[in-house]
Formats: structure tokens, C-alpha cells, sequence
């Protein structure tokens, strides 16, 4: 319940506060007519901060410097806003974010690492061009001093498309939250970037030469990943429940999630939801694959239906780098240094694009929830059934070749005119014989 105050004011009005329960004065609203004709309020604990309120609004109206309180309250928020670091808007941004918790881990370890170093105590507001493109000048430069003393391919390329990446993402949230009105990151060909790895394909040979090499406690990972497909991180996250073996025609492993890289909320290795909704599947396991996991899950896997399948130290998630400096050992042995990991699921895609594998089911099998990554495997299928489909062609051609030579040889042409026939050619010798041409 308000009460108009007694006294007659010549700008505005003040207003009691009452409450309904007790009819004491809770507080005093103040009110005005603006130059935009339209009625502006605000509400205050006490009566002297209601007048000074007026005041002020009067004395803006008196210099010309009066626009509507919310617009000008709006432009005070952003200002505070925009004052903030670099660093701060980076954290703020990331925690706002619906990310995977590898993700997130990913971008905090390269905002720490690459870009808050340089950046981090910068107003976000103050953040220029220049400033953005001096530090990825800098950073170029250090990626590829470090890659060259650790002897690695690409001069840190990855390293820096994957911060400029980070570093552009947070920019854009601060456009989209009005608090920049451009971003900053402008930097040419910062944003493409073309892998250094050349993916490897095995022959069936090397699979089997690798499975053999690999320490017999994950010897049964080699095959399974080289005719499956599954990712790194999946393979780790198999439980026994994942596989069904009991028909070796219908073998199928089931990926329910995936087992991260990186410390999450104080564990290694936390087995999350599969990278993509498309990335929950389950995939045909080769006949030929099931007596190697039958054993594999008989001496090494952990017992019951929630056992890991590939098991770390202490009965945990088995971790990343335990295979991968196993890899590089075995790897080095059959002497494909560049070879990846992520390579056996190359292997198996690109295999069951040659063996005619349509792009469903190419997505299907790889969980890919884009069309255009699984394209590429089956153009690579494309090209084997086109050189295959050639091939064939070509048969027929050669088997007739073949057979006219020999004709030729035992002096029988098959009914086809020689030379000095009186045949289209002319005189003796001047035309062209047509098993000639062919031959």
C-alpha cells in the first residue's frame, strides 16, 4: 500500500512504502515524467535516497544528458562487464559452455598454457588485433622450437590451430554476450589447418605382426580395433557385458562409453558418454576375432559382467599412456614410426569401404554423426571397386589379344583379310593390318 506524500514537489513524486501485515513504512518510491513522455520509477529503502535519485534525473534533464534510466543502467552493466580481464571472461565463458568433460579439460590446459601467459591480464575490452595477432607470432614460433627439439613433424601447426581455436571460441562468446562487438581474432589462415599425419593403413600382415609384438595383455586390442573401428578411448571403456561372443557368426561389441585422457574431478581416465549420440553402437565382430577375446577375456580381463575388458593398474581404467608407449615399442619393431594408434581405426574403416561398405554403413560402423568424415573412406572404396570394375573390363579385351597372337602364330586369322587382300588398306602394303593396330 503506497501514500502520496503531503508536500508538493515540483519534480516528481515520492511515495510511502507501507507494508499490508504491520502498515509500517517499508521503504519510498520515487517517480517522474521523462522527456520521452513515459512514466519512470525507481524504489529505494529511505526517503533521502529517493530524493537525491530525483534530483540527479532532473538535473540530466536540465543539461540535456538525460536518456531512460534502464538504458542507462544496461550501459552501466556492460561497462562493468567489458572491464573485466581476459582471464576472466576466458573462465566464465568455459564454465557457461555445454563441453564433454575432455573437452573442457582441453581447453583449460590450453587457455594455461598457450594463450593466458600473454593474454590473460588484458581487459577484455582493451584486446586488439594487434595484440591477438603478436601473440600467435610468438606462439607459432614456440611450438615450432619445441617441436623441433622433441624432433616432431609439423612445427607445432596442431598445437597452435587447437589455442587459436580456444582462443576464438572464447572471443566469439563475449560477441554473442554483447560484451565485444567484433572479436579480435582476425588472424588469416589461423583456422585451417591440415593434418601432418598421413594415415596408415595395414596390411593384413603388419595387423597380425603388431598383435603379435603388442605385450600379451593387449595383444587382443590390435585385432579388435583394426576390424572394428572402435576408438582409442572406447576400447579402454569395454566392460565384458559390452561383448557378445556366444555366436562367433553374430559377435558384437557394444560401445557405451569412452574412458578419458586427462584428471578428471581427481581421477584419471573417468569413463564418460560416448563422444556423440551417433558414437552409441554396436559393431560385427570377424568370426576370427572371437577365440582371440575369448582368451584374452579368460587370462586378463577383470571377472563379472562390469569387469574391464582391458584392464589398467589396480584393477582402474586401463590408462593411455600405458598403450601408447607400448605402441611406439612395437611400432619402431615392424618399423613404421609414423604409425598411430588412431590408425588401426583407419585401417578398419578404409577396409570396409573397399569391401563395399555404403556411406550408412560406414557411418554406422564408425559412429560418425557427419556425412562428410565418411565420405572420404568411401571414396577410397570408390576407387578400389573403379580400378576393380577396370580390371575387368580389361580382361576382356586381353584374353581376346591373347587369343589373336595366337592365332597369328599358327597362321590362322580368323577370317580377317591380310595385307595384300585387296582390302580397304589399298595396294599391297600400304594400308594398316587391324590385328596390327590392336597388338
Amino acid at each position: 500500500m503506497t501514500e502520496k506524500q503531503g508536500r508538493k514537489r515540483t519534480f516528481g513524486e515520492l511515495e510511502r512504502r507501507r507494508s499490508q501485515q504491520a502498515g509500517a513504512v517499508t521503504g519510498w518510491r520515487a517517480r517522474y515524467t521523462g522527456p520521452d513522455l513515459m512514466r519512470h520509477s525507481r524504489n529505494f529503502g529511505d526517503k533521502m535516497a529517493a530524493e537525491a535519485w530525483l534530483n540527479a534525473e532532473r538535473l540530466l534533464i536540465d543539461r540535456d544528458l538525460w536518456t531512460p534510466p534502464r538504458d542507462r543502467e544496461r550501459r552501466a552493466r556492460l561497462a562493468a562487464q567489458r572491464g573485466i580481464t581476459f582471464a576472466e571472461w576466458a573462465e566464465r565463458s568455459i564454465a557457461g559452455k555445454q563441453l564433454r568433460p575432455s573437452t573442457r579439460y582441453r581447453y583449460e590446459q590450453t587457455l594455461r598454457r598457450r594463450v593466458l601467459p600473454d593474454l590473460g591480464d588484458i581487459p577484455l575490452r582493451d584486446l586488439s588485433r594487434l595484440d591477438i595477432t603478436n601473440w600467435y607470432t610468438k606462439m607459432r614460433a614456440q611450438l615450432a622450437a619445441e617441436a623441433r627439439a622433441a624432433q616432431r613433424k609439423g612445427e607445432g601447426r596442431g598445437a597452435a590451430f587447437s589455442a587459436y581455436q580456444v582462443l576464438s571460441s572464447v572471443l566469439n562468446d563475449a560477441v554473442d554476450h554483447e560484451l565485444l562487438d567484433t572479436s579480435p581474432a582476425r588472424v588469416k589462415g589461423a583456422l585451417r589447418y591440415d593434418a601432418v599425419h598421413e594415415p596408415v593403413v595395414l596390411t593384413p600382415e603388419q595387423m597380425w605382426t603388431l598383435h603379435e609384438l603388442m605385450p600379451d595383455y593387449l595383444a587382443a586390442l590390435v585385432p579388435l580395433a583394426a576390424t572394428t573401428g572402435l576408438r582409442h578411448g572406447e576400447l579402454r571403456a569395454l566392460r565384458r557385458r559390452h561383448l557378445d561372443l556366444d555366436d562367433p557368426a553374430r559377435a558384437v561389441v557394444q560401445v557405451r562409453g569412452t574412458a578419458a585422457n586427462n584428471r578428471v574431478r581427481g581421477r584419471f581416465n573417468e569413463i564418460g558418454e560416448p563422444k556423440t549420440k551417433a558414437s552409441r553402437r554396436d559393431v560385427a565382430i570377424p568370426s576370427f576375432v572371437v577365440p582371440i577375446l575369448q582368451a584374452h577375456l579368460e587370462k586378463h580381463a577383470q571377472p563379472g559382467d562390469d569387469g574391464f575388458v582391458f584392464v589398467g593398474r589396480k584393477g582402474a581404467v586401463l590408462h593411455a599412456s600405458v598403450v601408447e608407449s607400448n605402441w611406439q615399442t612395437v611400432r619402431q619393431q615392424l618399423g613404421l614410426d609414423d604409425l598411430h594408434i588412431h590408425d588401426l581405426r583407419h585401417t578398419a574403416l578404409t577396409w570396409a569401404a573397399r569391401s563395399g561398405a555404403t556411406l550408412a554403413e560406414l557411418m554406422a560402423i564408425a559412429g560418425h554423426k557427419n556425412p562428410t568424415i565418411a565420405l572420404r573412406y568411401q571414396h577410397i572404396g570408390d576407387e578400389e571397386r573403379r580400378h576393380a570394375i577396370a580390371e575387368k573390363v580389361g580382361a576382356a579385351f586381353t584374353d581376346e589379344l591373347s587369343q589373336r597372337r595366337a592365332r597369328r602364330a599358327t597362321g590362322v586369322e580368323g577370317g580377317v583379310r591380310s595385307v595384300g587382300s585387296g582390302g580397304r588398306g589399298g595396294p599391297e602394303g600400304a594400308g594398316t593390318h587391324t590385328s596390327d593396330v590392336t597388338d
